[in-house]
């Protein structure tokens, strides 16, 4: 599963940030591929919100064009640093995605996944690193969630694989059966994306990730990361079947 990731905290002027450019970007990465869709919900102004009226309008204009796709956003704590705050927005939805990031390294990262899952939401459980994952491990909480992001923040390919590879021991020893989806940003991108295909975990591509193609290009959609991707993937598909 490669799931598409449309905009994050990005803030250049082609990055969607709309309702309309959000839904057009979801359709046309479902159109190359993309099993699942992540974004981050943004506002009239184009900035980062768990506001309801603005979650509400863009999970309904997506659910409405893409019925079958599973949707996520991201509940970061920099979105509304003030937890209680963040928890009373999440509690005040009513149109529901069908999962949400949850990132263990950020204060609250508890009673935000408790909510969510009273509520019916599923999480996606980001591990940035070690300290991450032991978080995580000790919530209890693993039933209601429905992967595991291993999402290294190093910027050199060496420290991040170190930083995966300190996570992917932790949860082996924990027995883990939860779907693992690893991703990188910026220069480390493109090079995590690879070693997800080689080790047989789900993965992710968008703007939040990356704004470049593998040669360094400029990418002028989300769609056109993810051909991109599904081109990575292949070659890794035909190196397998060579061996």
């Amino acid at each position: 599963m490669i799931q598409a990731a449309l905009n994050g905290n990005r803030s250049e002027a082609w990055v969607p940030k709309s309702t309309v450019a959000i839904v057009q970007a979801a359709v046309s990465s479902v159109l190359e591929g993309a099993g699942s869709i992540h974004f981050h919900v943004r506002d009239e102004y184009g900035a980062e919100t768990l506001a309801a009226k603005w979650v509400d309008e863009q999970l309904a204009a997506l659910k409405s064009q893409l019925p079958h796709i599973p949707l996520g956003i991201s509940t970061g704590a920099w979105i509304e640093p003030d937890l209680e705050k963040r928890l009373a927005q999440l509690q005040s939805w009513t149109q529901l995605p069908h999962f949400v990031s949850v990132n263990f390294d950020e204060p609250g990262c508890h009673e935000l996944a408790r909510l969510v899952s009273a509520k019916g939401i599923r999480i996606e459980a980001g591990l940035s690193n070690k300290e991450a994952a032991l978080n995580f491990l000790n919530t209890g909480l693993q039933a209601n969630c429905i992967r595991i992001l291993l999402e290294p923040g190093e910027q050199t390919l060496g420290a991040a694989i170190s930083t995966v590879e300190s996570m992917e021991a932790l949860l082996r020893q924990s027995g883990n059966s939860l779907p693992m989806l690893l991703h990188g940003f910026d220069s480390t991108c493109w090079p995590l994306l690879a070693l997800a295909f080689e080790r047989g975990y789900e993965t992710r591509i968008g703007f939040e990730d990356t704004l470049v193609l593998p040669d360094g290009t400029k990418a002028n959609t989300n769609a056109d990361l993810l051909k991109a991707a599904k081109a990575v993937e292949g070659g890794h598909l035909k190196a397998g079947h060579h061996k």
